[in-house]
């Protein structure tokens, strides 16, 4: 992937205007003691970081790549519960509906551990993996191993 000059006015995105990124975090490897064995469900959060296209675009790689870890370093064992127990005291789930527009937003997803070119129906492999066409809005990326298996990625990109 490269990164053009350019890459804020590609998005329309003024160079000073803070952007916040999301991601989902595995709650099952940061919760301590750990979920039982047997329990079914998804423990998923909610990960984040923010940044200006400006700062994105001036600083090197490291700098983009140091404000998502600390996003994820932020998700520890302590802040998970809290936010467990904010939800159980809290079951109205329109308080959580994604309505803070203050900041652009863009959601990242990482589907590298998922092993979807494995699944078998009967009929073999799939020949396609990958988000729908309702899934590649604006402002969602995804990133998922090639079916090759030869260590290459994939990535679906937002429309520019």
């Amino acid at each position: 992937m490269e990164r053009s000059p350019n890459d804020h006015a590609a998005c329309k995105l003024p160079i000073d205007e803070e952007t916040k990124v999301f991601f989902p975090v595995n709650g099952r490897t940061r919760l301590q003691p750990p979920i039982t064995h047997g329990y079914f469900g998804n423990v998923v959060f909610k990960g984040g970081s923010s940044s200006t296209p400006g700062d994105l675009q001036s600083k090197p790689l490291w700098f983009a790549a140091g404000r998502i870890h600390q996003g994820l370093a932020t998700l520890n064992n302590d802040y998970l519960r809290s936010v467990m127990d904010y939800l159980n005291l809290n079951p109205d789930t329109k308080l959580y509906e994604a309505n803070d527009h203050k900041y652009r937003k863009f959601l990242f997803t990482s589907w590298l551990r998922l092993p979807v070119h494995d699944a078998d129906f009967g009929w073999g492999r799939p020949f396609y993996v990958g988000p729908g066409g309702s899934s590649l809005s604006e402002g969602r990326a995804f990133i998922f191993p090639n079916g090759a298996k030869d260590g290459s990625l994939c990535y679906h990109l937002p429309p520019t």
